[in-house]
């Protein structure tokens, strides 16, 4: 069984455009991400799960960011090498009460994947 693991990503770009959607630039990692999900608790850190063994913790997010955020039910995801983007994906968004430490917590979160709507996945409720 592969190791689970999460890395630490500090240089990040978050971009908002008119319509309020997001786009967060980051760089890239190998392997092709599946099924990507940004789990979030409103506050200075966000987890982008890629893969069932690599996740990336996104480090501060800016407090003017953090409101869009925190509505946001999908991000783009853009990673680059040597400034240039390599890959994009969407990546769905999960409000969470606050950011697992531990790997193997992550999952339970994942598992809400069903006819849900996002509001009823909400695990502020």
């Amino acid at each position: 069984m592969a190791k689970k693991t999460v890395q630490q990503e500090s240089f990040y770009e978050v971009h908002l455009n008119k319509n309020g959607d997001i786009m967060i630039s980051m760089h890239a990692r190998e392997p092709e991400p599946t099924s990507a999900v940004l789990i979030y608790d409103g506050g200075e850190h966000a987890l982008l799960y890629r893969t069932p063994e690599s996740s990336v913790l996104l480090d501060f997010i800016h407090p003017e960011v953090r409101p869009y955020l925190l509505q946001a039910k999908q991000v783009l995801i853009a990673e680059a090498q040597n400034y240039t983007v390599v890959r994009e994906y969407m990546a769905v968004c999960r409000r969470v009460k606050s950011i697992p430490v531990d790997p193997a917590a992550i999952k339970p979160l994942l598992d809400k994947e069903d006819a849900q709507s996002l509001d009823e996945r909400d695990l502020y409720k």
